[in-house]
């Protein structure tokens, strides 16, 4: 699966929102509730961009990357950084993002033919540092840090919603 970046070129809705005022305080609420998921999609697109451009276009390589990323305690802080990552089985991966096992193990081994990941005997797989260190995943870091704090930003200026019902 291969994907093309655009969205990314249009207009930023992310910088763009703002608080909406209202005479009546429960479509305000409605309209910041419309506004939060319009905001959440974006985010999940501006994601996917970012996720296959680091990957050569290829969305699947790089969700199953990511997949081993996280299983391997990736995004840990503190003291968990300074653990060796934990392999994870490519059965575990396939299984965790819905993917067939033998596409999964395809690629699985295409990451690693790549550098980006090692195989860690029948332990399982894992992304190896110099791979993350590579400029074009270095870059995605940047824009996903860049793209959560437009959202966060974009959120805090809507009023506080509730759940509808």
């Amino acid at each position: 699966m291969v994907i093309e970046g655009g969205a990314s070129r249009r207009a930023d809705p992310l910088s763009t929102a703002s608080n909406h005022d209202s005479q009546d305080g429960l479509a305000g609420q409605a309209d910041d509730y419309d506004v939060a998921v319009r905001l959440a999609g974006e985010f999940f697109v501006r994601g996917v961009e970012i996720i296959a451009r680091a990957h050569d276009g290829d969305l699947l390589k790089g969700i199953i990357f990511t997949a081993i990323a996280v299983a391997n305690g990736g995004g840990a802080t503190g003291a968990a950084l300074r653990q060796p990552p934990r392999p994870v089985s490519v059965m575990s991966v396939a299984g965790s993002i819905g993917v067939p096992y033998e596409t999964t193990r395809r690629y699985v081994n295409l990451l690693v033919a790549q550098g980006l990941c090692e195989r860690m005997g029948r332990s399982g797989v894992v992304v190896r540092q110099e791979g993350l260190a590579r400029p074009e995943l270095v870059t995605a870091y940047q824009e996903t840090i860049t793209s959560v704090n437009r959202l966060s930003t974009a959120l805090r200026r809507l009023t506080p919603v509730s759940p509808r019902t």
